[in-house]
């Protein structure tokens, strides 16, 4: 179900970020764009990369304590 109601993030910081998110890996995650007011339903999941060959490498899901994080800004054109 989408929420009604979202956290506002605003770009206080230098470049037009925002402030790091730290997503609760076991809920939903929604994110509601501030131009389109569109609702984009968003997944994470943090990984370690053990091997690369040609380009394409093997990795492996990581335990707790171990948990994603993202931040966002606008595209700049």
């Amino acid at each position: 179900m989408i929420p009604k109601r979202f956290k506002q993030h605003t770009e206080n910081n230098r470049g037009g970020w925002s402030n790091w998110v730290y997503p609760n890996p076991t809920k939903n995650y929604f994110f509601k764009c501030c131009d389109c007011g569109l609702v984009h339903e968003m997944q994470f999941k943090a990984f370690a990369e053990v091997e690369r060959k040609r380009g394409a490498f093997r990795v492996v899901p990581l335990p707790w304590p171990i948990r994603a994080m993202f931040r966002a800004r606008r595209a700049r054109p």
